[in-house]
């Protein structure tokens, strides 16, 4: 049987698209976000709704499905509409004040129903009255042009969405090519849990943060472990029948080629206005960067960092418009605000790394706000103001601080020490030229980024950008070159991982790159200007955001599609040349074989350097170690480190009826096994010399066993049909690889 293709994947696309934009655009919309705005932060507010959605779901008792997120969306929907209608649109002299009678028959939709009505009932031709008074006095509700035009203005709307389908088009040519088939499995460490992560939603229909550890620590009622990410895949999955490889590919698609553009795209509207060039530009740019995201899919594997950082973009958007730093901001301070309260916790969900990098990356727009507040108010009788936000902000920074390198919640994390990849030289360098962990070069995005530092630097709403962009590479300095304390104070939170720190960078370098794009396009237009033949062309309005489409076009052209080869190389790493693959050839069909012997019910025990806990996302059907390592329960451990003395042992037997354990997978140690992990499971291993088990299917180096001793009236020695006869391949390689 075929496996799916990319082509057959498009609806799995689709899906995943609808799920990080959908809900929270319906939000937004109902509470009155328009523009380039509402879809930039639709991402957002759609993470934020699937997350909080999934630790509510089994708090009341409701199994998880995609329609507990839309429900939450609905409801949010109507909730933010009426807030807005009745609520928020609430002057002194409105019709509100005059009742809500007064307030439902003055609603603009209402009044243009009535409108209509009146027009359709007015009678017509030569012999026909005049309109009675009620319908003359009926008042014109219609949009005018501008109206209509929206939020940004036509051009900059349309502009955006054709960048981000220039983006997402991007995008899915580099994992086509760096993936390989769609349902291509990450060899990665982190990637056995996350796959067996979205399994363990998929069948418990828990997708709660708050249990998801869980599955690596089961002895536990709380186990804390941020499931954004697994969510938004179940969800895929769910929706679209696909499997969890396929589900896990294109969400990584859909975070890399429309979440992260889109939220590029919001934050470069707060900053430079309803521009339609930067609307066109900012999607695309934001697809060159290595380190975000094509790095963060292929190393670790961290695509819950992927998404937590891919977000950041869009909560910078709501900090300016909060601090009052923004460029003719399309959502007030207050929306901004409560947006920002209510969906800060859902980035945490996403992945704690990106509540650091946003503390880091939005102190800047803070004080930049506090400097404008104290230039209005300093002198005046509410100088106060700018100086009790000041001392506010620095106890904040002051607890922040402590948080990350001092508090006992973060010591396990802080625990963790890299080594120095890189001497500091070599480290800035790749900060100024974007080749963060000895990626290639990426020159041209690199000058497009030092000339929108320098134009950036000349209006209040973009200046933040470049020290907050400085800030970024200096922590992924410290993290690459220096094993000092003080290094692995400040860059504890983040693991101390030099990868997680390059992700930052082109958070605002890729804001950067696009006010340097429109820089060298405005220079162009002015030289135009001085040149007669073109000067009168050069002043209509179109010129300026079509000189950037072209400017975007040579990009894109000298670029090779914005690194399209060089992004599709680091992802291929993983995916298609592993150093250590986590199945070996023919396993993936055996595994296939193993779900159709073994019941819904069972659980399969195995050692997951084998490979074999990929059984679990693969078929669904249980598997008694999840992941590598884990805080095992003591009957876990019984079974892992003597399950093969189970024909003279019964305290074995209790332990493998208490976990369901009926099956047993063996196969050569292959994935990663030098590490010392690898040596946790000796009683998962060479079991043909032993009673208790029989032999039931081979293939692709693996034995599939059934136990038998803890059946009733067993054999205290193997039957002769535990051994299956050897296939045309020999007999079967030993247990730890010869």
């Amino acid at each position: 049987m075929a496996g799916p293709t990319w082509l057959s994947a498009l609806p799995t696309a689709l899906v995943a698209v609808f799920w990080v934009v959908g809900p929270g655009l319906l939000v937004l919309r109902a509470c009155g976000v328009r523009g380039i705005t509402a879809g930039g932060l639709s991402p957002l507010v759609s993470t934020a709704v699937v997350s909080s959605s999934a630790v509510l779901a089994p708090l009341v008792g409701v199994r998880w499905g995609p329609w507990v997120p839309l429900g939450v969306a609905v409801v949010l929907a109507l909730l933010g509409g009426l807030f807005r209608a009745f609520v928020a649109r609430r002057p002194a002299g409105s019709a509100l004040h005059r009742g809500w009678r007064t307030a439902l028959r003055s609603w603009t939709p209402g009044r243009r129903i009535r409108a209509s009505l009146a027009r359709v009932r007015a009678p017509r031709g030569r012999f026909a009255k005049r309109p009675e008074p009620m319908t003359a006095a009926m008042p014109q509700v219609w949009r005018t042009s501008a109206q209509r035009a929206g939020t940004d203005g036509r051009r900059a709307g349309v502009a955006a969405a054709a960048g981000v389908v220039v983006a997402a088009g991007l995008a899915w040519w580099t994992v086509v090519l760096g993936f390989g088939p769609v349902d291509a499995l990450s060899s990665t460490y982190d990637g056995v849990f996350h796959y067996n992560a979205v399994a363990h939603i998929l069948q418990s229909g828990d997708a709660s943060s708050l249990t998801l550890g869980s599955l690596t620590n089961p002895s536990s009622a709380v186990a804390l472990y941020p499931a954004g990410w697994h969510d938004l895949v179940s969800l895929v999955a769910m929706l679209s029948g696909s499997g969890v490889p396929v589900a896990t590919n294109l969400t990584a698609w859909v975070v890399a080629g429309v979440v992260f553009p889109l939220s590029v795209a919001a934050l470069s509207r707060q900053v430079m206005g309803p521009s339609p060039g930067a609307a066109l530009v900012a999607p695309v740019l934001a697809t060159g960067f290595t380190a975000l995201p094509w790095a963060l899919m292929s190393f670790g594997v961290l695509w819950p960092n992927l998404l937590g950082v891919a977000l950041l973009p869009g909560y910078l958007t709501l900090l300016l418009a909060v601090v009052g730093v923004a460029e003719r901001s399309v959502i007030g301070a207050g929306g901004a605000a409560a947006t920002l309260v209510l969906t800060l916790p859902a980035l945490g969900l996403a992945h704690p790394n990106a509540l650091f990098s946003l503390a880091v990356l939005g102190l800047f727009p803070v004080l930049w706000g506090i400097g404008v507040l104290a230039r209005r108010r300093l002198l005046t009788r509410r100088f106060w103001q700018p100086v009790l936000a000041t001392v506010g902000v620095a106890g904040i920074v002051a607890a922040v601080l402590w948080f990350m390198t001092a508090s006992p919640l973060t010591a396990g994390v802080r625990s963790f020490d890299w080594p120095a990849i890189t001497d500091v030289p070599t480290a800035i360098g790749q900060v100024l030229f974007n080749s963060s962990n000895g990626r290639p070069d990426l020159v041209v995005l690199s000058v497009l980024v030092v000339i929108g530092a320098v134009a950036a630097l000349r209006h209040v709403a973009t200046s933040w950008l470049v020290p907050a962009h400085v800030a970024s590479g200096a922590l992924y300095v410290l993290a690459a070159a220096d094993d000092g304390t003080t290094s692995a104070a400040l860059t504890g939170a983040w693991y101390n991982d030099s990868y997680r720190l390059a992700a930052m960078v082109p958070v605002t370098g890729a804001v950067l790159a696009v006010v340097g794009l429109c820089a060298v396009a405005s220079v162009l237009r002015h030289v135009l200007l001085r040149i007669p033949p073109t000067a009168a062309p050069a002043r209509r309005r179109v010129v300026a955001p079509a000189l950037a489409a072209v400017l975007l076009a040579v990009v894109v052209a000298t670029t090779g599609g914005m690194s399209v080869a060089t992004h599709a190389d680091v992802l291929a790493g993983p995916y298609q040349r592993p150093s250590d693959a986590i199945l070996e050839p023919g396993q993936r069909e055996f595994l296939d074989e193993v779900g159709r012997i073994v019941g819904p019910d069972d659980v399969v025990a195995a050692d997951p350097f084998t490979g074999n806990s990929l059984l679990f996302p693969l078929t669904g059907r249980r598997v008694l170690f999840p992941h590598l390592i884990g805080n095992w329960t003591p009957e876990q451990i019984l079974l892992a480190t003597r399950f093969r003395d189970v024909g003279t042992d019964p305290t074995i037997c209790t332990a493998a009826a208490d976990l369901g354990v009926d099956w047993l997978l063996t196969g050569p140690i292959t994935f990663w096994p030098s590490h010392g992990g690898a040596r946790w499971y000796p009683g998962l291993h060479d079991i043909a010399p032993v009673p208790g088990f029989e032999l039931v299917a081979t293939g692709g180096g693996q034995e599939l066993w059934r136990l038998t001793a803890c059946a009733p009236g067993a054999p205290v020695t193997p039957g002769a049909q535990a051994f299956a006869p050897p296939g045309p391949d020999g007999a079967p390689p030993s247990p730890y690889g010869g």
